[in-house]
């Protein structure tokens, strides 16, 4: 048996290697390269004296060629009967007998030499002007902000976002377009969050990080912890619920916002579905929204249950109000849905800004009053809150729920 296979990787050009995968050359510089397909990004470095790569989720994890070559091929069929290993043997030595994939020379390597713990997002970090922005200059050298904002060399403002081992695997960066992904960062397996200080009361959740620092003006708390979710997906959320046991923290206070207030209660529905043990499903249709979730208990099955029949009531009587004979179909049509299948109910809410408020709440206040807070500002957005208004002192966590908790 020999311990030989798949040790030729220093042969192989690794960059040649990704460009015969399918990936394009996306970015570069003196010490690493960006290589890009579709929506998945791979960095080239010169590290031990060969090629190596990482996925931008994680840069601490290099790998080589060989890695490459089975990561492609696992995804290709092989031949009748022919296993993992035959087709990864296959392809590995029709790879070294090809003359372009190969390094002929040390001239093919134009890479600075880095070290193995390499990270290129650390380059792209710059310390923060403080005369570029009112909303951050408050901010970013106090201890619950200090080493989260940065700035990129055009000095747009960046947040780091990191993943589960704590290692920054990209940035969020603040532009005229809103708050989005910097370049090949990987936001949806990572987080942005604040300083955790030693003795924490609040944790508050946000869909980008400039909520969070306006929220934060506004109300100067203490004793706080910021996160904002790039994605809302399991990943996320995971991370998420990692930082609520680290900080033992027993409830959540959650704040999502959007342009429009109808994408903010549709991100609290996609919350809710990847919330641990919340069994909760969401489906996005054109017109409406198809949620599942447990009966729960009885009487709060009940209590949901009436809650939804006075809004469709009151939908009806409205109507009235500007015609003298039911449209049934109409009505229907933007009525709250409710049927149950076992354990199980199923919900269908019209794609409707007031419908969907009145679901939101009633579910928070039904099943998750007890673990979640939702608080909604005033306005659209909690930046438009900060720009409108001074910032307040507001003493105890009971005044804020009290002003800003989801009502209808």
């Amino acid at each position: 048996m020999s311990n030989s296979w798949l040790d030729k990787d220093h042969l192989i050009n690794l960059p040649k290697l990704f460009e015969h995968f399918g990936f394009s050359r996306t970015g570069e510089s003196k010490k690493f390269l960006v290589f890009t397909r579709k929506k998945q990004n791979c960095i080239v470095v010169f590290c031990e004296d060969r090629f190596l790569y990482y996925h931008v989720k994680s840069p601490k994890n290099k790998f080589s060629a060989s890695n490459l070559v089975i990561e492609e091929v696992s995804r290709i069929e092989g031949k009748n009967n022919e296993s993992l290993w035959d087709k990864i043997d296959e392809y590995y030595s029709k790879i070294l007998n090809t003359e372009d994939l190969q390094i002929k020379n040390d001239t093919e390597n134009n890479l600075v030499k880095v070290t193995s713990s390499f990270n290129h997002f650390l380059s792209y970090n710059i310390p923060f002007n403080s005369t570029q922005s009112d909303l951050y200059s408050k901010v970013y050298q106090t201890e619950a902000f200090e080493e989260r904002i940065y700035q990129n060399d055009l000095g747009e403002t960046l947040f780091p976002l990191f993943n589960g081992n704590n290692e920054i695997n990209g940035y969020l960066v603040d532009t005229t377009q809103g708050v989005i992904a910097y370049k090949e960062s990987s936001f949806k397996n990572s987080l942005w969050f604040s300083n955790i200080p030693d003795d924490m009361e609040w944790l508050l959740i946000f869909n980008n990080p400039r909520e969070a620092i306006s929220f934060h003006q506004k109300f100067n708390l203490e004793k706080a912890v910021y996160i904002a979710l790039g994605e809302i997906n399991y990943e996320t959320t995971k991370l998420l619920f990692q930082i609520k046991n680290l900080t033992k923290s027993k409830r959540l206070i959650v704040s999502f916002t959007g342009l429009r207030k109808i994408e903010s209660y549709i991100r609290d529905l996609n919350f809710f579905s990847f919330m641990d043990n919340s069994n909760f499903s969401m489906q996005l249709y054109d017109g409406e929204i198809k949620v599942g979730f447990k009966i729960g208990e009885e009487k709060t099955f009940v209590r949901f249950y009436n809650s939804v029949r006075r809004f469709n009531e009151g939908l009806e009587k409205s109507f009235l109000k500007y015609n003298k004979l039911i449209d049934q179909h109409r009505i229907n049509k933007y009525s709250i849905n409710v049927s149950q299948e076992g354990s199980k109910l199923n919900v269908r809410v019209p794609l409707e800004v007031n419908a969907i408020k009145f679901f939101v709440w009633s579910y928070y206040k039904n099943y998750l009053k007890n673990s979640i807070d939702i608080l909604k500002p005033k306005l659209n957005s909690w930046y438009l809150e900060y720009e409108s208004s001074q910032s307040l002192t507001i003493k105890g966590k009971e005044e804020i729920l009290k002003t800003y908790k989801i009502a209808l």
